[in-house]
């Protein structure tokens, strides 16, 4: 069978026309014409919902958000301070403040400062000697955080102790004079970074089992400064004695003059000197 012949038994089986003939070849076959029109498909519609702002929420804003109350330790930022008794009388605080490392913290106890600087840690620890049998602490931070925490002391009632604070960028020192047997710690805390500043010197001595009685000397030492050559100096005292009364007054030392700058005075007979007796 011929190919033309083939051809055309093709298109006859598929009920397609036969292809006109032009020189013994196939024309070009062109699709039948549809005989209504086609239809339009009908797509689907989308409507707009508005969306809260915060559900569009920047992924970077939000990480510095969340770690906003977290040190870089990747500790929460949340102040606190702990008090506990320790030996001796002596109050154990612990005051955290991850958040600011190397910022100045403010420690106020019976009427008494002094001023220290938070580690780089944020998390500060230290012996405080105590000034009362119920004793009350607080921490003012750099932000203007106050904090607060307090315990019993029953063994304070075993020590005799002389507090002194200075203000000020030029703090001077307490001086004790005692019988070895008298003998007692000398404790300073406090940075004295600048005019805000305080440090505070406790003078402490168990009396509840000594074998003799004696007298302790007290008295300051003060460096004469450009700051404090012609202003002179302020400081604070508490005194307590165990059967006799808690006293707390404020000195005020007069200059001596900036003719005076670099020399180191002792002044006696300004702090009532200790009495001690064996129980």
């Amino acid at each position: 069978m011929s190919r033309i012949l083939k051809n055309v038994v093709f298109a006859a089986w598929f009920g397609i026309a036969s292809p006109a003939l032009a020189d013994g070849h196939l024309a070009a076959i062109e699709p039948p014409v549809p005989t209504a029109a086609l239809l339009t498909p009908e797509l689907p519609r989308f409507t707009s919902v508005p969306v809260p702002s915060e559900k569009f929420q920047n992924p970077i804003a939000d990480i510095v958000a969340r770690q906003a109350n977290i040190s870089s330790f990747g500790t929460a930022c949340g102040p606190s301070m702990i008090v506990n008794v320790a030996q001796d009388a002596m109050l154990a605080v612990r005051v955290l403040a991850p958040c600011l490392p190397y910022e100045a913290v403010r420690i106020e106890h019976e009427d008494l400062a002094f001023t220290i600087a938070m580690p780089m840690t944020g998390e500060l620890h230290f012996l405080l000697p105590a000034l009362t049998e119920n004793a009350v602490l607080k921490a003012i931070l750099s932000d203007g955080t106050v904090l607060k925490a307090s315990t019993s002391v029953p063994d304070m009632q075993n020590f005799a102790r002389v507090a002194l604070q200075w203000s000020g960028a030029d703090p001077g020192e307490l001086i004790a004079n005692a019988p070895k047997i008298l003998s007692g710690d000398m404790i300073q805390l406090g940075q004295p970074t600048d005019v805000d500043g305080a440090v505070l010197q406790v003078f402490s001595s168990r009396i509840s089992d000594q074998t003799a009685s004696g007298v302790i000397r007290l008295s300051l030492r003060t460096p004469v400064t450009a700051t404090n050559c012609n202003t002179g100096q302020t400081a604070r005292v508490r005194r307590v004695v165990p059967r006799e009364p808690i006293l707390t007054y404020d000195l005020i030392l007069k200059g001596p003059g900036c003719g005076a700058i670099g020399q180191s005075l002792e002044l006696k007979n300004v702090l009532q000197d200790l009495k001690l007796a064996r129980n």
